[in-house]
């Protein structure tokens, strides 16, 4: 499954307006182990866990897919630095990445698609009113104490799921509206097959979105 995000889709219409709102082209590639097997959805506002790597700038051009420059394509090389499963990938308009984290043990969410309670191990590294994505589910901040965020589940058309863990990557991230999160802007998401790498190995991304 290959997605435009919600905050993508806001992306795209901010383009087209051109400098005003100013829009950066979404063109930072990002890989992630996805070590869930998650499966990519419009509701994402960050990968399910972005590797170690450091994000690339691809090589953009609009292409012909059925009707004369109807795609936005995007490519792309990404190199890793270590023995890993790659399975996700995604483009944002920052080469930066956002804030990450992890689900701590004694977190009130873990095994729970109602309780609103979160232990991360920097709660300074967050703020009220951010969005954070754990697993599928989006999520917003709407206090914090140390190292405990109190969250509102299911946030921008995401479902409160009970499979959260101990250890679960936790992303920040931005929904349409909203660019209160630094480097939070994910326009297009992709889960793939897994990639057992070496370090050193590569793999070359080709990333189409087709306007229709």
């Amino acid at each position: 499954m290959a997605v435009v995000t919600a905050k993508g889709r806001e992306i795209i219409a901010g383009r087209m307006r051109g400098s005003s709102p100013s829009q950066a082209e979404p063109l930072n590639l990002a890989w992630g182990n996805n070590p869930a097997g998650l499966t990519a959805a419009a509701s994402d506002v960050g990968l399910f866990k972005e590797a170690s790597e450091s994000r690339v700038a691809g090589t953009s051009s609009i292409v012909t897919t059925t009707t004369p420059s109807d795609t936005y394509q995007v490519t792309g090389t990404l190199t890793s630095g270590s023995s890993q499963s790659i399975a996700e990938v995604a483009l944002s308009d920052t080469a930066s990445k956002p804030t990450a984290d992890s689900v701590q043990a004694g977190s009130a969410v873990i095994g729970s698609n109602s309780a609103t309670t979160l232990v991360v191990a920097n709660g300074a590294s967050f703020a009220t009113n951010q969005y954070i994505q754990i697993r599928t589910e989006v999520l917003k901040i709407v206090g914090i104490s140390t190292n405990t965020l109190t969250v509102t589940r299911a946030q921008n058309g995401s479902t409160a799921i009970s499979t959260i863990a101990s250890g679960d990557t936790v992303t920040g991230g931005n929904i349409p509206g909203v660019s209160n999160v630094t480097n939070g802007n994910l326009f297009f998401h992709c889960e793939h097959g897994a990639q057992n790498l070496n370090s050193g190995d590569q793999v070359a991304y080709t990333l189409t979105t087709k306007f229709s």
